[in-house]
C-alpha cells in the first residue's frame, strides 16, 4: 500500500511540475503576443507617418523591444570569446553600435508587413532546456511571408527575454557572431578596429 501510495503521489507531482512548466511555456507566448501587438497598433498602423519620421521609428521599437530584449546581453553573445578581451567602453560602444543599427533596419522593415495577416503560432514541442521557441508568421504587403522564431528564456526575476531569433531560417544570433568574428580577423584582433568595421557593415546592411 505504500508503495501504491508513494507512486500515485509522484505521479501528481510530475504531473503539477509539467503543469507548472507549460504554464511558463505559454507565458513565453504571451510576452510575444505583446510584442507583436505593439508592432501591430505603434508601428505597422502608422507607417505613413514613422515613413517620414525615421527617428521617431527607432524611438518606438526601441519601446517596444525594452521589455524583451537585453541588448547588453545580446551583444554579449554576439562578441562571444571576445568578450571578455574588451574593455567596458568597449563592450558599451559595441551594445549601442549594434542596438541602433538593428532599430534602424529592422524598424523600416516593420513598415512592410500587413497588419491584418500576424500570426502568433500556437507552441509546437519544445526541447528540455530553457528556451522556448514561438512562431511568428508575418505576411508582407507585397504577398512574402516572413517566419519569425522568438527564442525566449525566462530571467532570474522570471521575465521572458529574447534569447536568439531566427528569421526565415537565418540564426541571427549565431550569423552576427560569426561575422564580427571576421572583422577581428581581418583587424588583426584589434577590438576597436574590429567594431569599426562591424558598425560599417551593419551600415551597408541597413
Amino acid at each position: 500500500m505504500f508503495k501504491v501510495f508513494s507512486s500515485v503521489f509522484l505521479m501528481l507531482s510530475l504531473l503539477s511540475i509539467s503543469q507548472a512548466w507549460a504554464k511558463d511555456e505559454e507565458g513565453a507566448r504571451d510576452a510575444v503576443i505583446k510584442v507583436v501587438e505593439a508592432f501591430r497598433e505603434d508601428i505597422v498602423q502608422d507607417k505613413a507617418f514613422l515613413a517620414e519620421n525615421p527617428s521617431v521609428l527607432a524611438e518606438r521599437v526601441d519601446r517596444i523591444l525594452a521589455t524583451v530584449v537585453d541588448f547588453d546581453d545580446f551583444s554579449r553573445k554576439v562578441m562571444g570569446k571576445y568578450y571578455r578581451r574588451a574593455t567596458p567602453e568597449q563592450r558599451e560602444r559595441f551594445a549601442t553600435v549594434t542596438k541602433d543599427t538593428l532599430l534602424r533596419t529592422y524598424g523600416a522593415s516593420l513598415l512592410e508587413l500587413d497588419p491584418d495577416k500576424i500570426n502568433v503560432q500556437p507552441l509546437g514541442p519544445q526541447g528540455r532546456g530553457r528556451v522556448t521557441k514561438v512562431n511568428v508568421d508575418f505576411q508582407m504587403a507585397d504577398a512574402g511571408l516572413l517566419n519569425i522564431v522568438f527564442y525566449m528564456e525566462e530571467s532570474k526575476q522570471q521575465q521572458w527575454l529574447l534569447s536568439n531569433v531566427v528569421i526565415n531560417n537565418i540564426n541571427f544570433g549565431l550569423t552576427f557572431r560569426r561575422q564580427f568574428g571576421v572583422m577581428m580577423e581581418q583587424n588583426q584582433n584589434n577590438i576597436e578596429q574590429a567594431i569599426d568595421a562591424w558598425k560599417a557593415s551593419l551600415a551597408k546592411q541597413s
